[in-house]
């Protein structure tokens, strides 16, 4: 069936009920937050829903800028049931505007964008696939990933984005310190973040003595680690034994007030990575990509390594990095 024709101006001027999803690839959430207050500004009493991955609906609920979250279990095909449920739910909201971030977030991102109803639907441009009805033609190239949302945000009326602050409820950051970190490795606390992100990430060789590095100067490695680490995990809990603090990521939001109580944190391209530092913890941020794609130019929070193969990487390089990050903050 066609679509109806619309108004893009009057709708885009009385939208009273917007959906933004960010782009659900790491750090997607973190670098979408500007967008969200942007959209706050243009738009003061308008109904703002965030959609994101149930594993990230916990951190998405800190944002004073959106009204509602959705969240959506991303990691089921396209057509099943549960993404079928979400997809209709988007439908019952009835929104007049929906943004997807991202010039390359997940097909299904863009498949439930384009089933959600919304009159007005602003995205990027992607082959085999019309999902929008306001498009834009992403850049090519190492362009920083909110540069890229400027394109959508004009249509809007919209011009520039600044850096937005994660920040953690002060009573919830002193209960994570006060369950996990006793007072001396409060002070002293650097995170180290288990998974590879996208890629293959550390080794447990690496991360063995990358470990021990940190235990040598004399601090408490946090380990943050999901299912998927649990080997590592378990080689360097034999390793190091009770030296060591695990913590699984089962809640993001969880991870966030434990990480605020770090003093660095040292990770691949991850959500926590992103999530660091914008709560302005420093990070030594491990890349097999180009880090001008996820890192803001303007980053004094971030000393970066990047490397084809992270694995060809020495451990002394990295522990230059974060003593850097350290003396830094």
């Amino acid at each position: 069936m066609p679509e109806v024709a619309v108004d893009v101006f009057r709708e885009l001027g009385e939208a009273a009920r917007i959906l933004v999803a960010p782009n659900d690839r790491v750090g997607g959430l973190v670098i979408g937050a500007p967008v969200c207050r942007a959209v706050r500004q243009r738009y003061p009493k308008a109904r703002i829903c965030l959609l994101v991955g149930d594993a990230r609906a916990g951190v998405a609920g800190q944002l004073p800028y959106a009204d509602q979250v959705l969240a959506a279990p991303l990691g089921r095909p396209v057509g099943s049931p549960e993404m079928e449920a979400v997809r209709q739910r988007l439908q019952e909201e009835q929104f007049d505007l929906a943004l997807c971030l991202g010039a390359d977030c997940s097909y299904r991102l863009a498949w439930l964008c384009a089933g959600s109803g919304s009159r007005l639907r602003l995205g990027f441009r992607r082959p085999g696939l019309r999902a929008f009805n306001l498009e834009v033609v992403p850049r090519v190239g190492d362009t920083y990933e909110g540069e890229q949302y400027l394109g959508l945000l004009r249509l809007i009326g919209l011009e520039e984005l600044s850096p937005t602050r994660w920040a953690v409820e002060a009573e919830r950051a002193a209960q994570a310190r006060s369950r996990y970190l006793d007072e001396e490795n409060a002070r002293n606390a650097v995170g180290v973040d288990l998974s590879g992100g996208e890629g293959r990430g550390l080794s447990q060789r690496q991360l063995d003595e990358l470990v021990g590095r940190v235990i040598e100067r004399g601090a408490r490695p946090v380990l943050f680690f999901t299912p998927a680490e649990q080997r590592k995990l378990n080689f360097l809990h034999k390793s190091h034994g009770n030296r060591v603090l695990p913590f699984q990521q089962d809640d993001l939001a969880g991870s966030a007030a434990l990480l605020a109580n770090c003093r660095a944190l040292v990770a691949c391209n991850t959500e926590l990575l992103h999530l660091a530092g914008a709560m302005q913890v420093p990070v030594v941020g491990l890349f097999s990509e180009e880090p001008r794609r996820w890192v803001h130019p303007h980053s004094s929070w971030m000393r970066t390594l990047h490397a084809a193969d992270l694995r060809s990487v020495g451990i002394p390089q990295i522990a230059r990095l974060l003593e850097e990050a350290l003396s830094g903050r």
